[in-house]
């Protein structure tokens, strides 16, 4: 999906002035205009100071129109960090709504020498651009190559639409821009450092938690001081802000101010009320110790009567030092890169500041020999949120984005207010990351229940009888079985048979036209469809697909046809400019004919609508189906859960907001408040949870293909089972620590080389349908075991090379090694066990797949892992 991202065009922030600004505009002959194929013409002029670019497009396939700066000196362009561009584009066709534009590098030191000439790559950075309006795009260059430009192109995409048009693109402003002196770096913002201001009064009141985690708040709401164990990891001071802060996004010079207001203890716990009269808005917030854990509640109001989007932000101060940030559990950094702060960011949202949100519930920052800290959020609370380390300020904060609307919900609570709640906890700097997510993992154990009693991996289709050795490859979850047939083999076999359902999207049929039909004709079919018109009920009928899902019951074909489609007129999720979100294709399951998949909000409070829909209509009437006929689903099979764009929409449509049960957020195209399409997902499957859990079924979710979306934080506590429709999980580490001990399979389709399967061994992860079964056959019961052991985020052990990964399975009088070498040859790695960690003394080793320690002396074990090699290592109490 493309990124929307709109400031308020009239304005410039007054740090930018600031920055060192290196400027490409130039004049129209600096610039060679050009497309790669077509008949598509093309003119670069100069108007009102600005370039402008006509273009004359012919139609029908891409012409990729673009212009071009070349550069016979190679241009060293490292020492910028961002591109900033003012543009503007129209079109004289009035249905188009959008162009799409690209800023492509060409630097010497990217040439690819297994392509004909050697050229060099292009590094591209994609915006889509709204129709008549100005619009600023600032993007960070991270992982730019730039050193040695020869090259500048931007492309100025012909299509949509597919027919003759005529636009225009000007462009006021293109430079790129270096900060650093008098400016810096905030949550992805540049602000003048006078600009961010802060405030040290006396020291107020105090929280603690059970393990001498202490916060001190200030009388100016400031956080005071920070320690752990009485060692002093951070303190206030003037000139930077700390504590809660808030910020209008729509005022796009401001920096965040600090809440202030009223401080004071009431019991154990420390209370802030604040009125912000100046930004209008409220904040009151409650600071209490949860055990081993600071909760920090409240909410934030608007005060004006207005449609507001505001990022409210808890920041503590830390020491200076090197302080590690951690990625994940692999990965941690001290170094920063372009974007001037540490963070592990998802982008190319379409909601929240810059269309960026953290990927995990939370953040840790260590500094060895001295402590750890945590920000986090609760997984049942969705909230688009950042966590991030700024070196420059020495800060730690989150940052939660919240849309506010004038209005109620339909239980007449204010959709003006939204509520909050942040976690500070203390980590184990020797262990990071890992450390934080067990404790995390003890603080909610009811978000990593696990429901299923065995586990394996993902078969799909048909009738698994019908796969000789299914079985013993370690088949556990068939995903949408044949017939009852197929159901019942399952049931007599032990494998979960799952009710298949794709839930999110509505799939129309379009097989009857002889070319892709238009959004105005997808909708037109559908509101007949939803009216009754026998014509177009009959035409739909009459084609192989109809409509999906389907109400499965046993009224009239056509009766159900006009149902779903009533239903889903209800639901659909939509744009900025009013339509609703679609695709449209030639899909195998339509026998390659055309048709349109429409996103639907499956809020369950919107009445009759989708979420009702799937649930009431499609769901229990299979479940009850099926056990009619003698069988018995064990559960349901989510398909393309957060698929089809779904991870990154956002819905404008105003009568939904009164539904929602979590927080609005706003759009980063342009910080209007807006319903996060997944959020309402996340409200179905928590529905979903009431009423089937409790019945023993399960959920196995298809949810990552070539990214593990981090939409999946706040889904995982209802999913049972993750599975990839890919040969693996893009972000391993990431999936196995919000589903914990949960069982997590990927789907191939074809067969995979046994060092990859092996590899799974790493994250306890099943392969699924595809690979070779004798491979699986011999993975399966070592998987089995790691499984049943439970994964471990403390490995209780240190490996030399850093390169080889090493993860723990099981704890007590038996523990799993599983050791990972990622190079493409040899190693000899040594493993170092901390034996008081791993509560053991004596112990014996043995290896699960041959691979045994070359030698053993105390606590340390030397281990020869072939290039990508896989070793299980079996650590017994005892000799």
């Amino acid at each position: 999906m493309r990124v929307w991202t709109i400031l308020v065009s009239a304005l410039l922030s007054a740090s930018v002035a600031l920055a060192q600004q290196l400027d490409l505009l130039g004049e129209p002959k600096d610039w060679t205009a050009s497309i790669d194929r077509g008949g598509t013409k093309m003119s670069v002029q100069k108007l009102d100071g600005n370039l402008v670019v006509e273009i004359e497009a012919d139609g029908g396939e891409e012409d990729f129109p673009k212009i071009r700066r070349t550069f016979p000196t190679p241009q060293d362009w490292h020492p910028y960090q961002r591109i900033y561009a003012k543009v503007r584009v129209t079109c004289d066709d009035p249905t188009v709504k959008f162009k799409n534009l690209a800023f492509v590098f060409y630097d010497e030191q990217t040439r690819l020498p297994y392509y004909p000439g050697n050229p060099m790559k292009q590094q591209v950075i994609r915006r889509t651009i709204p129709v008549g309006r100005w619009v600023v795009i600032a993007e960070w260059l991270t992982g730019i190559h730039r050193s040695t430009i020869r090259l500048f192109d931007l492309y100025l995409y012909e299509t949509q639409p597919a027919t003759p048009h005529k636009f225009r693109w000007e462009v006021a402003s293109l430079v790129l821009e270096s900060f650093g002196g008098e400016t810096l770096v905030f949550d992805g913002l540049i602000f003048a450092r006078i600009q961010m201001k802060g405030a040290v009064g006396k020291a107020a009141e105090k929280v603690e938690t059970n393990d001498g985690l202490r916060l001190v708040i200030g009388n100016q709401g400031e956080v005071t001081q920070v320690s752990v164990g009485g060692k002093i990891l951070g303190r206030a001071r003037q000139q930077v802000p700390t504590g809660l802060m808030v910020r209008d996004v729509t005022e796009v010079d401001k920096p965040p101010t600090m809440v202030g207001g009223e401080v004071r203890q009431v019991g154990r716990e420390v209370q802030q009320k604040a009125r912000l009269k100046e930004l209008g808005l409220e904040v009151s917030a409650t600071y209490k110790s949860v055990g081993g854990y600071i909760e920090v509640s409240g909410k934030i109001a608007d005060l004006k009567g207005e449609d507001r989007s505001v990022t409210l932000y808890f920041a503590l101060p830390v020491v200076e030092g090197k302080w590690q940030w951690w990625d994940s559990i692999s990965t941690a950094r001290t170094e920063l890169d372009e974007s001037g702060e540490l963070h592990y960011l998802e982008r190319g949202v379409q909601y929240g500041l810059n269309g960026a949100h953290s990927k995990y519930p939370l953040g840790v920052l260590t500094l060895l020999g001295q402590g750890g800290l945590t920000l986090a959020v609760r997984m049942d609370e969705p909230v688009i949120h950042r966590i991030a380390y700024n070196p420059q300020l020495s800060l730690f904060y989150i940052a939660l984005d919240f849309g506010l609307v004038p209005e109620k919900r339909i239980d007449g609570s204010p959709l003006w207010e939204a509520p909050f709640r942040i976690l500070l906890y203390r980590c184990d700097p020797k262990w990071g990351f890992r450390s934080a997510l067990q404790r995390y993992y003890d603080f909610f154990p009811q978000f990593f229940v696990k429901r299923v009693r065995k586990e394996g991996g993902w078969y799909v289709w048909g009738n698994m009888a019908e796969t000789k050795g299914a079985i013993e490859a370690g088949f556990a979850f068939h995903w949408g079985p044949r017939d009852s047939a197929a159901v019942k083999w399952d049931n007599e076999h032990g494998v979960y048979a799952l009710f298949y359902i794709e839930s999110q999207t509505y799939q129309q049929s379009h097989q009857d036209f002889e070319r892709a039909p238009t959004l105005g004709e997808v909708v037109e079919r559908l509101k007949k469809l939803a009216d009754g018109d026998r014509k177009e009920l009959a035409v739909v009928a009459a084609t192989t697909y109809r409509v999906y899902p389907l109400a499965h019951t046993d009224e009239d074909v056509q009766r159900r046809i006009q149902e779903t489609a009533q239903v889903v007129l209800r639901s659909l999720n939509h744009d900025v400019y009013g339509q609703p979100y679609w695709w449209v294709g030639q899909y195998p399951w339509m026998e390659n004919r055309w048709g349109a998949i429409l996103s639907c909000n499956l809020a369950p409070a919107l009445p009759k609508g989708k979420g009702w829909f799937n649930i009431h209509r499609v769901i229990l009437p299979a479940l009850e189906g099926m056990e009619k006929s003698g069988a018995r689903y064990d559960g349901l099979a989510l398909d393309s859960l957060g698929g089809y764009g779904e991870t990154v929409r956002v819905n404008y449509r105003r009568e939904h907001f009164r539904y929602s049960r979590f927080p609005l957020s706003f759009s980063a195209f342009d910080h209007q408040p807006v319903q996060v399409a997944f959020f309402t997902t996340v409200e179905w499957l928590q529905e979903l949870s009431k009423l089937l859990h409790p019945k023993g079924m399960i959920f196995m979710a298809n949810c990552s293909w070539g990214t593990t979306p981090g939409w999946l934080t706040f889904a995982a506590p209802y999913i049972d089972i993750f599975g990839a429709e890919h040969p693996f999980f893009a972000d391993p580490d990431f999936i196995r620590a919000i589903a914990y001990r949960k069982p997590c399979t990927d789907l191939p389709y074809d067969p995979r080389p046994e060092w990859e399967v092996a590899w799974h061994l790493l994250h306890g992860i099943f392969p699924g349908y595809g690979n070779d079964l004798q491979i699986l056959s011999k993975y399966a019961p070592l998987l089995q075991q790691l499984s049943e052991a439970g994964w471990e985020p403390i490995t209780g052990a240190r490996v030399n090379p850093t390169t080889v990964r090493l993860e723990r399975f099981g704890r007590g009088s038996k523990i799993y090694l599983v050791a990972y070498n990622p190079e493409e040859k040899d190693v000899d790695a040594i493993i170092e066990l901390e034996l008081a960690t791993l509560k053991l003394a004596k112990f014996s080793v043995s290896s699960l797949l041959g691979e045994k320690p070359t030698h053993q002396q105390g606590n340390r074990l030397t281990l020869s892992l072939p290039a990508k090699g896989t070793a299980v290592l079996v650590i017994q109490e005892g000799k």
